[in-house]
Formats: structure tokens, sequence, C-alpha cells
């Protein structure tokens, strides 16, 4: 990584005083860095532009989130380990201007609870329901990138049947099985938001300013739903 320094300071160098931001890839056995958009509307924040991301990871593998502290400590902020945590990669974190690197490790994820669990776009949502069900089946779902909020009001869609194939799913058609993938599209014109139907007329799903439940896809969900898809393997 030594070899990117200086690109990443006049990146940083660029953003400031906002965060600077960006990852590290491996593409086709190279380790390459690519600057990010920082589209965080606080100073103190950062969100790489979903959009760049998912371009990345479509190429290669990410191997870590960068972002620049500037006049601060390379010290994570609680925001820096959740997100290190939801994400499954790791933080380096540099102060800036001096360039002193933190790298954070996520921690393992224990056997994660299912219901009754508050909402929190990017942590606690619907996908990480999603993925997390799968998890406890033995699984193993990929760990997403971050998701821009309200993605479906800003001409961004996630649920195309090629993303999806990267979690390891396939579009089916036909009467719905236990364990697939829903996907719905509601009051929007691409899809945004997903469950897991359950058999019979259930499902689980965590729906914002809610708690994770499962919950009866009639008479509400059921006209909503635009995909579903099956684990492959």
């Amino acid at each position: 990584m030594i070899q990117f320094l200086d690109e990443m300071q006049e990146h940083f160098e660029k953003e400031y005083p906002r965060e600077g931001c960006g990852v590290l890839a491996v593409i086709k056995g190279v380790l390459k860095w690519f600057p990010c958009d920082n589209v965080a509307t606080e100073e103190d924040d950062f969100i790489i532009s979903s959009k760049q991301y998912i371009d990345i990871s479509h190429r290669g593998d990410i191997t870590a989130i960068i972002h620049s502290h500037p006049d601060a400590s390379n010290e994570p902020s609680e925001t820096d380990i959740k997100y290190c945590n939801a994400t499954g990669i790791p933080y380096y974190i540099f102060s800036y201007p001096d360039m002193e690197l933190n790298i954070v490790q996520p921690e393992g994820l224990p056997t994660p609870t299912l219901y009754g669990r508050d909402y929190e776009f990017g942590v606690n949502d619907c996908f990480s329901a999603a993925r997390d069900y799968y998890i406890t089946k033995g699984l193993d779902i990929p760990f997403r990138p971050l998701f821009e909020d309200d993605w479906w009001e800003k001409g961004l869609d996630y649920f195309t049947d090629d993303y999806i194939a990267t979690w390891g799913f396939e579009k089916v058609e036909g009467n719905m099985q236990k364990g697939d993938l829903l996907i719905f599209t509601i009051r929007a014109s691409v899809g945004n938001h997903c469950g897991v139907h359950l058999g019979e007329d259930l499902f689980y799903h965590h729906a914002e300013n809610r708690l994770s439940c499962r919950e009866n896809l009639y008479p509400f969900w059921k006209k909503y739903i635009t995909g579903v898809y099956r684990y492959a393997t």
C-alpha cells in the first residue's frame, strides 16, 4: 500500500476540510487504489459513492475502505467501528495532514439475532436482515457496499439481477419457496426493499422505523413483489 501514499495524500488535500475517502481493491491479482467521491452531507463524515463502490466491486475484490480524519487523530469514531463491523472490511484511517495510519479490523459476527432488532440504515436494515437470516442457515452471503439512503430517489438501482447474482442468487419464476429472497418495489421505479420467504404466506424482513419481524405477505406486501430469487447452490 505504501506505493499509493502520495496519491492518497493528494486526494485528501483535494477534499480538505472534508474527509477524503477511497478503497483498495485487488484487480486481476494487482492491488490498486481508487479515490472515491464523498457524498456525505456532514463535513466530519464520509459516505463513499455507492455507484463507484459497486463498479469497483464488480471489477475485483475490495480489501480496505480508506478515509482521512482532517486535523484530527486517526482513532476510529464509534461510527467508524460500527460500519467497519457492518461491512466486514478493514478500515484504514489516516490523520491528515501528517498521514499517520490506523488499521481497524472488523470484529467477527456472532450468530445474529433475527427478530426485534432496531432499525438503523446500513447496520440493521432490510438487506442486513436478509443476509443474517441466510448466515443462520449456513450460507455465505457477502457483505454489501454502503448503500446510499433513499437510493431509489437518486437514480440508483441496487437490486438488479446481475448484482443479486453476486450474492449467489438467481431469479426464478413460478411458486415461491421457503428461503427465497423477495425484492419489493414500493412507490418507486426500482426495487427498494427485500425480505425472505418463510413458507406459507409469511416472510421475514426489516422495514424502516419498525423492528425486524415475520409478517404475512397478504394483503399489503404481496402486491409489491417484483422479483423472486433462489440461492443457486
